[in-house]
């Protein structure tokens, strides 16, 4: 029996990349093709399908509908299975190779990254890692947008549509100022800082996980100032600022300033934040999605028994 479909994979090709831009000029010129072709196989796409995917606005570019909403992550699904096949043929299921984007959490990065990418470049040199560096809803956004196949993240929150596999998990900790009264302890109860102004780390959803620590303490946070910088916060922990609560731990105790801070473990009960690799509910996992989350467990096991 010979299938015939009313659509192709040039038209998806072209489908996805619009919806990456969100804008077909743009989409034109990643493709290097005539804007006309792009234009015309959307119409054409859209004609077979019986629906519209995308509100043209003539001055701010593409808005993507419901209907191109579902058929990005579709789409997404059909082009992981094809490029898995692909590979596995090309490879002989023993090499990883091609382009993988990968969303990751910015407090992260500098942490998780360069061994990441390190260790992928040792052991698969024919796979390119593409990086987007965002907040946790930044990150979610660019696996539902088809801008990124996998996120690397915080579980935060649930997001709905997306699976998240738990790959490791940081303690959170408390920093000072090395002149503080409780610079030289190493473990204190948040009680003790319950007068000292705090300087939070302001991300979307980071924040709130803070400032349930203080209150499940008993403390009412005396948020004096807020930076969505890691380093920033660092540095105004190390010149008197305040106190602060992090989860990720530099080798170095010296800030951006020259002034350096001091790790106080927390005595009380803090909840952990967990890492995970995430990825599209409906989307099946590539070799590539495999060989980075393997690398991540490694990296993160590693800094974790130091």
């Amino acid at each position: 029996m010979v299938h015939r479909f009313p659509i192709t994979l040039t038209q998806l090709s072209y489908f996805v990349e619009c919806a990456k831009t969100l804008n077909m000029t743009a989409a034109s010129q990643e493709l290097h093709i005539a804007q006309s072709a792009v234009s015309t196989a959307i119409n054409q796409l859209e004609k077979s399908l019986g629906a519209p995917l995308f509100i043209r606005q003539h001055s701010k570019g593409l808005v993507l509908t419901p209907a191109g909403e579902e058929l990005l992550q579709e789409t997404r699904q059909i082009f992981g299975l094809i490029t898995d096949a692909v590979e596995s043929i090309q490879a002989g299921q023993k090499e990883v190779r091609g382009t993988i984007v990968l969303a990751c959490f910015k407090t992260l990065a500098p942490f998780l990254l360069p061994q990441l990418l390190g260790r992928l470049q040792e052991r698969y040199p024919e796979l390119t890692v593409d990086v987007f560096e965002g907040d946790h809803e930044e990150a979610m956004g660019a696996l539902r947008s088809g801008r990124a196949e996998i996120a690397l993240n915080y579980d935060l929150t649930d997001a709905e549509g997306i699976d998240s596999e738990v790959v490791g998990e940081v303690r959170p900790h408390i920093i000072v100022d090395t002149d503080h009264r409780l610079a030289r302890r190493k473990k204190v109860a948040l009680s003790e800082l319950a007068e000292d102004p705090f300087v939070l780390l302001d991300l979307p959803d980071s924040r709130e996980y803070f400032l349930t620590i203080l209150r499940q303490a008993g403390i009412t946070p005396r948020v004096k100032y807020r930076s969505a910088s890691y380093e920033t916060v660092r540095s105004m922990v190390a010149t008197g600022l305040g106190f602060s609560i992090l989860n990720q731990r530099p080798r170095i105790s010296q800030t951006y300033t020259g002034a350096r801070t001091a790790i106080l473990e927390i005595s009380d009960p803090a909840p952990s934040l967990h890492v995970a690799v995430s990825a599209l509910s409906r989307s099946s996992q590539t070799g590539k999605a495999r060989a980075v989350t393997e690398v991540v467990r490694e990296v993160l096991a590693e800094a974790a028994a130091r």
